[in-house]
């Protein structure tokens, strides 16, 4: 649930609306819920994948999943309804279908070391430049799919798989689906609420949609490990 908030993709549209304004925000943001269907090819594929391949094989093919998908999505100019229907039947697809890879064995100790958190800063960084260097050359469709590029699970998966494995870190993306879910969301409402006020309070309102669909997962998963206790109690 925390790999799937607005870590990388909330900089890169504080920046974009900086630079062009709230019509520019919502016309990205209208391609960027498209592009989730190029994050769940991501999950897939590396899925898929990492069950028998090392590393840096399983990531990479992974990101040619999401590179081929992204430049699909150029091929036609995406309505909202359309993208609205890509983005439910990408996740009910995927969700359904991957889940026989969500089995979660226990956590194994994962000692941190000095790279982790400058490793997912640096790609966080590298989005955020190449985004808002694009933005100014290929308008809001190429720039709302950039924007949406899984920084946060490549850094994942460079850190997990090689410590944990591939099936461990497969089943802690294909988990994060759900709060994928809750992202996506949060860039209807970007869409919609740019085109209607200021880029702030926009981008405040998706990152409040972000955040109350994350603690709402969290709060039904404490509710479920609860359940048990209170029926041995009666």
């Amino acid at each position: 649930m925390i790999a799937t908030l607005p870590v990388s993709t909330g900089p890169v549209y504080v920046f974009l609306a900086i630079d062009h304004g709230a019509q520019f925000v919502s016309e990205s943001a209208r391609m960027s819920v498209a592009s989730t269907a190029a994050i769940v090819a991501f999950v897939a594929v590396h899925a898929i994948a990492a069950q028998r391949s090392g590393t840096l094989r399983a990531l990479g093919l992974a990101t040619l999943a999401w590179l081929g998908v992204a430049l699909l999505l150029q091929l036609r100019d995406w309505r909202f309804a359309e993208v609205c229907a890509l983005f439910i039947a990408a996740f009910a697809a995927a969700i359904f279908g991957l889940r026989r890879y969500a089995e979660v064995s226990e956590a194994p100790r994962i000692p941190r070391t000095r790279y982790d958190l400058a490793l997912r800063a640096a790609l966080v960084a590298l989005v955020v430049l190449a985004t808002t260097a694009a933005s100014h050359s290929f308008g809001p469709s190429a720039t709302g799919v950039l924007a949406t590029y899984p920084v946060v699970f490549t850094s994942l998966i460079l850190i997990l798989q090689p410590r944990c494995g591939g099936p461990f870190t497969a089943a802690m993306l294909v988990n994060g689906l759900k709060g994928l879910l809750g992202f996506g969301v949060a860039l209807v409402v970007l869409h919609l609420a740019a085109a209607q006020m200021s880029a702030a309070p926009a981008l405040l309102l998706a990152l409040a949609v972000s955040l109350g669909w994350n603690g709402a997962l969290y709060g039904l998963r404490l509710l479920r490990r609860g359940r048990p206790a209170v029926r041995r109690a009666t």
